[in-house]
């Protein structure tokens, strides 16, 4: 199969054709499924990679990636896409992913909102995840963000006005500055998004609530908070069928030890925990949780913080995916953001924010500047559209312009593989970093006619624990790992029981031994099996014993 061209958006049906070629091109590697529909009726495709011939899906550690949680953030879908590419591709070809996809069964979910991706890559304007009527089924009055000139972009309105709280900068006629104090001389504007106004009475231009103000990254259990605290919240936890096909779908793969979700708007790896301080989260959740989300950081170059640092110091997300997968389920998890225009200005967004908070004007324009000096260089000035007269049907002359927000939140096309490519080297160390379940006998000797003592040493060869986490185990999302003895008719087990808990496995070489003693009534025989939800399946045959 030929590479697909990652240097441009797919719409949804391209998306799914793309997902239907992975499957015929890769018929032992993929397959692809719909886990349930979309408001406007989209089918939510779900495709699994899992080399068909070591063993079934559900008995090797799993890998979760989604995207498009968010419609608008479409380098998201995208950027799966390309990581479900690199397994596919390199397996056969590279050493490493070879053994990582025979060993390892992943499930990437590209577009977790295909409404809202379709919705704004086919230029119907910006949702924040889905096309549901939320949270009122009418439109209200106010300014509602709309393409009015016909150029396929939501752009930025500036209204001259001498009472205005903006002004153009000094330093690029193009960049608009916050007014300062002092200010009182010079042309200044009111600035809003496109869009017109609904009941506008002459004076007042207000935002309206969103048409479509659903955010599913807010439907999730964990630390829910409803519309009038929360917006984008939904009437309750799991409202939406998006959401509540993920949970479904997750809960239906006990299997998964590891979760990213994909979104732009940041350059940033965001980990657990949300509602706790690091204190107070386990230490060994914390230690995985740092170490893997630093070298996401070395591989990136993105900057790493917690979803308790989001919420106390940038801003705060109740019933997030993330909460919910590691507080309630044990999930080891990230919020991957892949794209922001300002981070072409040198500061990452932790940065950013403690500009916001401090009033730092200067630092933020010169961040805006260096962002408008990437524009030029790189794209050539076609990520910031310059500012143009017209007449506005309610408001008279205006001037649009300002970035187009889909640049400004997305990685133009011509970066899309380069985004790609640094979060697939990120996602495949984490992948690499599952729990790896690993037996073999240790002992198979006669203790008596046609009695044997039967030793089996069970070690776990991956960086993460069979457990996962420490939260797992205290949410009883997962059980301890289990020995069983299967054999034949006629055989007779004497010590031990059938099914032997041995309780979890430390990272890299943990260890533990089992042990039965059989009576076999005619040749030994029989199988032992070793059994962990998230680290896998072992199977020995006693006929077959070393």
């Amino acid at each position: 199969m030929d590479k697909p061209d990652f240097a441009k958006y797919y719409r949804y049906g391209e998306m799914t054709e793309l997902l239907e070629l992975y499957v015929s091109e890769f018929p032992g590697l993929a397959s692809v499924e719909s886990i349930g529909k979309s408001y406007e009726g989209r089918d939510i495709w779900a495709l699994t990679i899992s080399n068909s011939t070591t063993g079934e899906p559900l008995e090797k550690p799993g890998f979760y990636v989604d995207g498009n949680i968010h419609g608008s953030e479409v380098t998201a879908s995208m950027t799966a896409l390309y990581f479900a590419w690199t397994l596919l591709s390199g397996h056969g070809e590279d050493k490493a992913l070879t053994k990582l996809v025979d060993e390892t069964t992943f499930y990437i979910i590209p577009a977790v909102s295909p409404d809202g991706v379709e919705h704004v890559l086919s230029k119907s304007g910006l949702v924040r995840s889905g096309t549901r009527m939320y949270p009122h089924e009418e439109e209200r009055d106010g300014l509602h963000q709309e393409d009015i000139d016909g150029d396929g972009m939501i752009l930025s309105m500036r209204i001259e006005d001498p009472g205005g709280g903006w002004k153009v900068s000094d330093k690029d006629p193009r960049l608009l500055v916050e007014r300062r104090i002092n200010d009182v001389g010079g042309t200044f504007y009111r600035v809003f998004p496109e869009g017109l106004i609904r009941n506008f009475d002459g004076v007042e231009i207000k935002d309206a609530p969103r048409k479509q103000g659903l955010d599913f990254n807010r439907n999730f259990p964990a630390n829910w908070e409803p519309q009038v605290t929360q917006s984008g919240a939904g009437e309750y936890p799991f409202s939406e069928s998006e959401t509540r096909a993920l949970a479904d779908f997750i809960l239906a793969h006990p299997n998964i030890c590891g979760l990213h979700s994909l979104h732009t708007g940041m350059e940033s790896i965001i980990r657990p925990p949300a509602t706790q301080m690091d204190k107070e989260m386990p230490a060994e959740d914390l230690q995985s949780a740092l170490d893997i989300g630093k070298l996401g950081v070395e591989l990136t170059g993105y900057v790493l913080f917690s979803y308790r640092k989001l919420n106390d110091d940038i801003y705060v997300a109740h019933g997030d995916f993330a909460t919910w997968t590691y507080e309630q389920l044990g999930l080891l998890v990230f919020c991957d953001e892949l794209w922001d225009v300002r981070a072409r200005g040198g500061k990452d967004y932790v940065e950013l924010s403690k500009m916001h908070k401090e009033r730092d004007l200067d630092g933020l324009e010169e961040v805006e500047l260096g962002a408008l000096k990437w524009n030029d260089e790189v794209l050539h000035g076609e990520g910031f559209v310059d500012w143009r007269p017209f007449e506005h049907p309610q408001l008279g002359p205006v001037e649009l312009g300002g970035w187009d927000r889909i640049l400004r939140n997305n990685a133009p096309p011509k970066l899309l593989e380069e985004t790609g490519e640094k979060m697939a080297q990120f996602l495949t160390a984490h992948a690499q970093a599952s729990p790896r379940l690993r037996a073999e006998f240790y002992e198979v000797k006669a203790v008596g006619d046609g009695v044997y003592r039967i030793a089996v040493a069970v070690r776990n060869d991956g960086y993460l624990p069979t457990n996962v986490t420490r939260q797992a185990v205290q949410m009883q999302q997962a059980p301890p790992v289990e020995a069983r003895i299967l054999l034949a008719e006629g055989d007779e087990l004497v010590v031990g029981e059938m099914v032997e808990e041995i309780g979890h496995l430390g990272r890299y070489g943990g260890r533990k031994k089992v042990e039965w003693v059989v009576r076999f009534a005619g040749e030994v025989g029989g199988r032992v099996e070793i059994v962990s939800k998230k680290a896998g399946v072992v199977r020995l045959d006693l006929r077959q014993r070393t």
